[in-house]
This record gives C-alpha cells, structure tokens and sequence, in this order.
C-alpha cells in the first residue's frame, strides 16, 4: 500500500504539466524528450490512479465503518449502563420507602394508647408535689 501510494504521489508531481505521449513505430524519432512507454505499461499507469482511488475509497469506507461500529457498541454499553444505574436506583427508593412505612407503623404501635390518663396522671403528681412543698415551707 505504501508503495502504490509513493507511486501515486510521484506520478502527481510528474503529472504536474499536462502529460504528453505519443504512439510510435518501432525505429521513429520521438517529438519531444521523455520516457517513452509501451501501450501496456501506458494503460497500467493511466488506469492506475482509478484504482488506487477505489483503494483508498475501500479503505476509506472500511475505516468508517469501524469506527461507527465501535461508536455503536460503546453507545450501546452507556445505554445498558444507564438503565441499571436507573433500576438501582429505583430499587433504592423503593427499598427507603418500604424502611418509612416500616418506621412510621412502628411509632404508630409505640406511642401511648390513652394520651389523656399519662396528661392526668402528670398533673396529679405536679400538684401533689407542689401542695407537700407547700406544707413544709408553712410549717
């Protein structure tokens, strides 16, 4: 590849002129100085630029075409791993959730069930205390 590319850059160079040639008989005098060819290596040289283009195209195209793959399949790991960081999370909050309820049931189950008798009963035992305070201060 390396050299049909030399190649191709050197016949670019050469080809800077309009290129000239001239079909000849074998033993006449050329019209003007040069390197003269064959018909067959003259075809080989003007049908090569095409296909060095349809090589490089290929290869162009191949190139393209893997990097697109490779684009796909890391787009494709992003999206798988964004759907599991969704699930976890999702998971996460269904699992705080269910720990509130719990939470919340249980406080329900421990709070005193006569709030009424405890508020009583506390102030029974303040005015007690303070009237026992009372009497001792008096006497």
């Amino acid at each position: 590849m390396l050299s049909s590319f030399i190649f191709l850059m050197w016949s670019s160079v050469a080809m800077a002129e309009d290129p000239k040639f001239s079909i000849m008989a074998e033993g006449e005098p050329s019209p003007f100085e040069g390197v003269l060819f064959d018909p067959e290596a003259t075809a080989i040289i003007m049908s090569g630029a095409d296909s060095w283009r349809s090589e490089c195209d290929l290869e162009i195209e191949f190139n393209l075409d893997k990097q697109g793959t490779q684009y796909n399949l890391q787009l494709s790991n992003e999206k798988i791993r964004y759907d599991a960081l969704v699930q976890e999370n999702q998971l996460l909050i269904e699992k705080k959730d269910l720990e509130i309820q719990t939470l919340q049931e249980t406080l329900k189950k421990k709070s005193p069930f006569n709030k009424w008798v405890w508020f009583a009963a506390g102030g029974i035992a303040g005015t007690s205390a303070t009237v026992l305070i009372a009497k001792q201060f008096i006497e």
